[in-house]
């Protein structure tokens, strides 16, 4: 008797003929290719060039001739599960399969940053910085760098309406051809602690309460604000309508850190970005704020994607603020440039236009193309380097290290991550969950060794040097226990704000402040808002309805404000207590 048996490709047709084409050395996958075939066919950078805009047409949605399962079989009916006298049966593995994938549907939320939105579009460089960096994208005019750009509110879970108030994230990934480059900032140019090690307890004041889960832990919130007195310059523009912009659209954008940009000599000078809102920057009062988030608490994702679905280019210029090496130190300037809870003044240090940020791609899928991206202000390409600033140094490790316990350490291989543009893509790190890529690709997995040798010396970071070589905890941020602390939140009070701007900070914070339950942290917090100004910590506690203390109370707690939270043991008093990083030559053989 003949057999019959499908395991003898002559006995099917299709299976015969894709045989043939295989043996000859040809994809026998004639139908599965001419299909979308889920996008299985693609490997990320094929997908990331589709989504990203660089590639236009190709399949982008489902074509296939019948539903399947993850394993290819197909679907009877989305309506009736096997049963045996109408009880559900665990054989049946589509209800199972079904069921498994939602239950584990979500990956692990951001915890910081967790509620946003994105597009894709591109970044054109206006103008040749290649006597400052090296950055290939950055090397002439008219150069187009492919970009993906998150939107974010920052300490709340992904459900917090998008125009409540709190810091918003303005992260940005650059796909450029020494790889991607991410800088991942605010919305505001300062952030609330300047020592990484404040950096969990500046997210944690701004959760719920961990007794009651009540949205804001009032108490938290204020106790690290009068306990850290450079916090209250980021502090203040939380508390002003810089903390309620009016959609992702109307805000500008800020790299917040200091970088070094280096050139092709080793020469580097220390920037400072800034994206300013062509469409100009628009904010809501408190009460408008309130009244959108009822209404559409997704009001600034909507607002993201409905204009770029009706072909609005939403456009800033990117600027960027330069300062030599020997100019960057701190007890010549009178304030700390590689202190993030600092600006750099622009009349000392102009801003220069280098290039323009423009989106107009919406994702085509937010699972894949926003919630899996993932940013890393270690995502450096060369030209471009660190500085001595504290926070940037750990943020180099910690948001690498929580993007890779979120996703994964293969996320390279989703496609928003994907460096599609990088001119190699030759990992020497190898295996781990789902790696589906060629892996070691035949190489060994030791280095050095004494068969393949690609390593590129030219690629390595700039030296420089610091104050000291000392290993202390001692502080080394130069107004840490000084009253100039508060003179950049003073000029910022003084004479950036307009009467109203100053009006509508002293309402939101009165009414946030009056929540506090105990007084001595509403004593002590008012304390740093008299030595940003009197009149300014008098506006708020006049607009408290039970006021539990005298106003002398808060001016004599203001006579030593400065050194809230610093213990006498780890101020800086030598003159070597500085961030410093200065060029340092012959370093290199």
């Amino acid at each position: 008797m003949t057999s019959s048996s499908s395991s003898n490709p002559a006995q099917h047709p299709l299976q015969a003929v894709t045989a043939a084409i295989g043996s000859a050395g040809g994809d026998p996958r004639a139908l599965q290719r001419s299909s979308f075939f889920q996008n299985a066919n693609d490997g990320p950078a094929v997908i990331a060039a589709k989504i990203s805009g660089v590639n236009q047409g190709g399949k982008r949605a489902d074509d296939g001739p019948y539903f399947t399962n993850n394993e290819g079989h197909p679907f009877p009916d989305p309506a009736h599960s096997k049963t045996s006298g109408g009880i559900p049966m665990i054989s049946d593995t589509f209800l199972l399969q079904k069921q498994q994938t939602f239950n584990r549907s979500k990956i692990l939320e951001r915890m910081v940053h967790p509620c946003g939105s994105g597009a894709f579009g591109y970044f054109e460089t206006t103008k040749d910085m290649s006597s400052l960096t090296k950055a290939n994208f950055l090397g002439s005019a008219g150069l187009k760098t492919p970009v993906f750009v998150r939107f974010s509110t920052v300490t709340l879970g992904r459900e917090f309406p998008d125009q409540a108030r709190n810091p918003r994230g303005f992260a940005l990934k650059f796909y450029t051809g020494e790889g991607n480059y991410d800088i991942v900032g605010l919305n505001w140019p300062v952030f609330f602690c300047r020592d990484p090690i404040q950096g969990p307890d500046v997210i944690r004041s701004q959760y719920r309460n961990v007794k009651n889960f009540l949205l804001w832990d009032y108490d938290a919130m204020f106790d690290l604000l009068a306990n850290t007195p450079e916090g209250n310059h980021a502090g203040m523009m939380f508390f002003s309508d810089h903390g309620t912009p009016k959609g992702w659209r109307y805000e500008h954008g800020y790299g917040c850190h200091t970088f070094k940009w280096v050139n092709k000599e080793g020469k580097f000078v220390y920037i400072k970005y800034h994206f300013i809102c062509e469409a100009g920057q628009k904010q809501l009062t408190a009460e408008e704020s309130m009244k959108v988030c009822g209404e559409d608490p997704d009001y600034s994702k909507r607002d993201l994607w409905n204009a770029i679905e009706n072909g609005e280019e939403c456009v800033w210029t990117a600027k960027v603020q330069i300062m030599e090496p020997d100019e960057a130190d701190p007890a010549k300037l009178g304030f700390d440039p590689f202190d993030v809870t600092k600006v750099w003044p622009r009349d000392q240090f102009p801003m220069h236009e280098f290039g323009r940020l423009v989106l107009n791609k919406n994702p085509e899928d937010y699972h894949r193309d926003v919630e899996q991206a993932a940013f890393s202000p270690g995502s450096l390409v060369p030209g471009i380097e660190d500085s001595p600033d504290m926070l940037l140094q750990f943020r180099m490790f910690f948001y690498r290290d929580a993007q890779y316990h979120r996703v994964g350490v293969n996320l390279h291989q989703i496609p928003v991550n994907c460096p599609f543009m990088a001119g190699s893509l030759a990992p020497l790190n190898f295996d781990g969950p789902m790696r589906v890529d060629a892996n070691h690709a035949g190489n060994p997995q030791i280095a050095p060794n004494s068969i393949v040798n690609k390593f590129r010396p030219d690629a390595a970071e700039a030296p420089y040097k610091t104050a000291d070589n000392v290993v202390s905890r001692k502080s080394h941020h130069f107004q840490e226990g000084k009253r100039s602390e508060y003179d950049q939140p003073r000029e910022l009070y003084q004479r950036v704000m307009n009467d109203t701007a100053r009006d509508h900070l002293h309402k939101n914070t009165a009414s946030f402040l009056k929540h506090v339950t105990l007084p001595v942290i509403q004593s002590k917090y008012l304390a740093q808002l008299h030595c940003i100004s009197p009149a300014y910590g008098k506006a708020v506690y006049d607009l408290l309805d039970e006021k539990k203390f005298d106003y002398a109370e808060v001016e004599e707690a203001s006579k030593t404000a400065e050194v809230a939270g610093k213990v006498e043991k780890f101020r800086p008093s030598q003159p070597t207590d500085k961030l410093v990083g200065f060029q340092a030559t012959g370093i290199y053989n």
